[in-house]
């Protein structure tokens, strides 16, 4: 498996610095195409762009990648944006420092800053980035060289013409998310939004479906630390900040003899997401592409018994939950994600898996 993950990362590498070394070929044979009296001595030009953040090999966690640049008046027309050979943004610059954000995929992650001006090429920033993940074993330890880079643990000068880096009162304002009816919490967002230092530069990690309750309200503070190393982290194990609000569940879970391998460790954020998603439970994936990412061998469709002799198997998706009005059938139909009296994870605390066949099958 090692080997196989290692070939993996060494093809996806090797491909993409041979097309960053064409682009770059392309870019120098462009600039020497296109000078005028290159061996004059002119002064230097000033570059089309630079890019503040992020550094070169940097290690990611989230889905959402934070860009600033520096753009000098006049120096370019359009700024386009490629992760891995894809067009992400498209950016017509009207300031002197740009910031956006752009989707980035687990692994490794080639972002290309090209600079147009007068339909010319004239400048281009390449920088690595690796997403790491706990839930994806191919992703979880970054290539050698690669590291961290915690934004707030440092000074930005550039950054403080436009925002201010230290939390408002909106930001350390404690939530209890059973005080905010979910029909209000858009309202409340955007009246928060105005005093939240953290909105102006994250508000895009809530452009989802789904928001977590503390995100909806943008009380960032109610799980980062902003007095602890790195500045803005989350408690570990996960639990210590998820179970400070979801007492109940806390509670009933620790009743269970058997629980799911990320809840006994505390990892709540291996299957959800803190923030938000296109999933219901701000699930990082659907249900059942969540839960073969791990249990790989029950994602052949062949689970966990025959109808019928010489029939088809159970389903496990593409049908609907008898047991759930108007919701697809999934792993969880059947098994509980977090914790069960059963070593199956049985659902309904039922002692076999045939007690919880009648569930559905009662004649």
């Amino acid at each position: 498996m090692i080997r196989i993950l290692s070939m993996r990362y060494l093809r996806q590498k090797s491909f993409i610095h041979a097309r960053r070394i064409l682009s770059v070929a392309v870019f120098l044979v462009a600039v020497i195409l296109g000078a005028e009296g290159f061996c004059d001595t002119q002064p230097p030009r000033e570059k089309a762009l630079s890019v503040n953040y992020p550094p070169d090999k940097t290690v990611m966690e989230l889905g959402l990648l934070s860009i600033s640049l520096t753009v000098p008046q006049g120096s370019t027309d359009l700024i386009i944006v490629n992760v891995n050979g894809n067009e992400k943004a498209r950016i017509i610059p009207d300031n002197k420092i740009e910031c956006f954000t752009i989707p980035i995929s687990a692994g490794y992650n080639e972002i290309d800053v090209t600079a147009i001006k007068s339909s010319k090429l004239v400048g281009k920033n390449i920088i690595d980035v690796y997403r790491r993940s706990d839930l994806e074993r191919a992703y979880k330890d970054p290539p050698a060289g690669f590291q961290k880079d915690y934004f707030h643990m440092k000074e930005h000068s550039q950054c403080t013409g436009c925002h201010i880096l230290t939390p408002g009162k909106s930001d350390r304002k404690p939530v209890n998310i059973a005080a905010f009816p979910i029909e209000d919490m858009r309202i409340e967002e955007k009246i928060l939004a105005k005093t939240s230092t953290c909105y102006s530069c994250h508000k895009n990690i809530a452009s989802y479906p789904f928001v977590h309750g503390p995100v909806a309200v943008w009380s960032c503070l109610s799980c980062h630390d902003p007095v602890t190393e790195p500045k803005y982290s989350v408690k570990k194990p996960d639990t210590k900040s998820c179970y400070s609000c979801h007492v109940g569940q806390k509670e009933e879970r620790l009743t269970k003899k058997y629980r799911h391998g990320p809840v006994n460790t505390g990892m709540c954020t291996i299957c959800h997401n803190p923030h938000a998603s296109e999933d219901p439970f701000f699930l990082v994936k659907s249900t059942w592409d969540l839960c073969i990412n791990c249990h790989i061998d029950k994602g052949s469709g062949k689970h966990i018994v025959k109808i019928f002799p010489g029939k088809n198997f159970h389903p496990t998706r593409g049908t609907l939950d008898p047991l759930r009005k108007n919701r697809e059938l999934t792993c969880a139909s059947c098994h509980d994600p977090h914790a069960s009296k059963t070593p199956q994870l049985f659902r309904a605390n039922l002692g076999t898996g045939f007690m919880l066949c009648k569930k559905c099958h009662a004649d």
